[in-house]
């Protein structure tokens, strides 16, 4: 069986998983594919038997993998799967993923999550999650493939009630509520950010624009366009990547992160503590370090304090 796996991953968790996942999917006897997300095309997606779609969470998918998956061409009963990684809420991922593969005409047969470190400039450092993906998540990711294998020969084979329906969504109101508040807003909850052309090192450099999300940066157009807005980026999917890669710091919120989390005052969620203690006492969160270590006074921004914040993603492993 040949098998496709489309990522997408910025700070290097969901690649981590996508190749575990890749390596058992070899095991098995499948000749495996991995490719990031901007290097695929749809006429690729038509030599493979089973395609995999990994991502982080935001809420739910992030908006660029959204859009490839919303303009995909009618897969017409290709079998698929879905995975994520993610730091505390999975729940709208595969409710709402699961059925977007499904109407561009996919089988999707399985789908599942992983804890992964977060890195958002405003959260605790280390996070709740910090250490995940872990080698027990790798090994776990590993075996998830081989399984893949196994469902999607027995697919093939004709065997009925393999394919499970999509999943229902299953929050507690108050992950319902902040998710709608972010998926439904009209800016950027991690904050406004802008650009000083004069600490800029393009064309010298250009990883902001090479590594946007959605494409929002255009710095060969006269004038530069950068962000959603043009002169700034305050799109509401909340993603701040360009400022973590920004080697000079030209790229910054226009409110300082100083003042949004003061360091020394408490920046800890109890929203994220609660999700977590429920989920390690359902045996699905391992914390890999005591709740007392997590840095609900050091906010990212005050512990990652040069830049850039994050290094580019490599992809020879892949």
């Amino acid at each position: 069986m040949k098998v496709l796996i489309v990522y997408y991953s910025q700070t290097g968790n969901t690649q981590k998983i996508a190749r575990a996942v890749r390596d058992g999917l070899r095991k098995a006897g499948n000749e495996t594919i991995l490719k990031f997300l901007k290097k695929v095309t749809y006429e690729e997606l038509e030599g493979y038997d089973m395609i995999g779609f990994g991502s982080p969470v935001w809420y739910e998918m992030p908006p660029n993998l959204r859009r490839f998956v919303e303009e995909m061409p009618d897969q017409a009963g290709k079998l698929a799967f879905s995975f994520c990684t993610h730091g505390t809420m999975p729940d709208l991922y595969f409710p709402l993923a699961v059925p977007r593969l499904q109407r561009r005409g996919l089988r999707v047969i399985d789908w599942k999550n992983w804890y992964g470190n977060c890195s958002i400039q405003i959260f605790p450092e280390p996070y709740y999650t910090a250490g995940h993906p872990d080698e027990q998540d790798l090994a776990e990711a590993f075996a998830w493939g081989e399984a893949l294998s196994q469902r999607a020969g027995r697919v093939l084979a004709g065997e009925e009630g393999l394919v499970p329906d999509a999943p229902a969504p299953n929050m507690m109101p108050m992950h319902a509520n902040a998710a709608i508040e972010h998926l439904g807003g009209f800016r950027n909850v991690h904050g406004r950010l802008v650009r000083d052309p004069e600490k800029c090192l393009y064309p010298k450099c250009h990883i902001c624009m090479d590594n946007c999300t959605m494409g929002y940066i255009d710095l060969k157009a006269e004038p530069q366009k950068y962000g959603s807005c043009g002169d700034a980026c305050d799109d509401c999917h909340g993603c701040t990547y360009c400022e973590m890669l920004c080697p000079t710091g030209a790229i910054h919120p226009a409110v300082p992160y100083e003042k949004a989390a003061p360091k020394g005052e408490e920046h800890g969620s109890a929203l994220f503590e609660t999700v977590l203690g429920k989920a390690r006492e359902e045996g699905r969160f391992r914390p890999l370090i005591p709740l007392e270590e997590v840095g609900t006074k050091t906010p990212f921004y005050t512990v990652h304090a040069s830049h850039p914040r994050l290094r580019q993603l490599r992809f020879e492993e892949d």
